[in-house]
């Protein structure tokens, strides 16, 4: 005994007439797209978004937005032609940022000192163990 497979073209069904009557009267039901359709209209919409976001992108660029990026640039050229001379000091115990300003630059505003003494260790307060090496700039 074998079994023999029967093919039925489905697109000959018709729903029974109870599923029709569930319905409003005059309301059609929603065909549904075919695959291609959906694939389609998905890359359509997703090239859309694609050119929205690259012309965003040049009107940001060019309606000066960008200018950051660019002055950024400049400053660094900039910087880099400027060298700052410095020396490596070594923290003792019982010493700070204020005792270091007080002996490396007498002639100078203490607190201008420190700041440029943070700025150039990058250092995030005014707090600094012994033994850390600090470059102060020289005058």
């Amino acid at each position: 005994m074998s079994a023999q497979i029967i093919e039925f073209p489905m697109h000959r069904v018709r729903p029974s007439q109870a599923q029709s009557s569930n319905r409003a009267p005059g309301v059609r039901q929603a065909r549904a797209l075919p695959q291609s359709d959906v694939r389609t209209s998905v890359r359509i919409a997703r090239s859309i978004v694609g050119w929205v976001l690259v012309a965003m992108t040049v009107f940001w660029l060019f309606s000066g937005q960008g200018s950051d990026l660019q002055s950024a640039q400049a400053n660094s050229e900039s910087s880099a032609s400027q060298t700052t001379k410095f020396e490596y000091v070594t923290v003792m115990s019982g010493q700070s940022l204020w005792t270091i300003a007080e002996l490396y630059a007498p002639d100078q505003d203490p607190q201008d000192f420190i700041a440029k003494v943070i700025s150039l260790n990058n250092l995030t307060d005014s707090v600094v163990p012994a033994g850390m090496r600090l470059a102060l700039p020289q005058n």
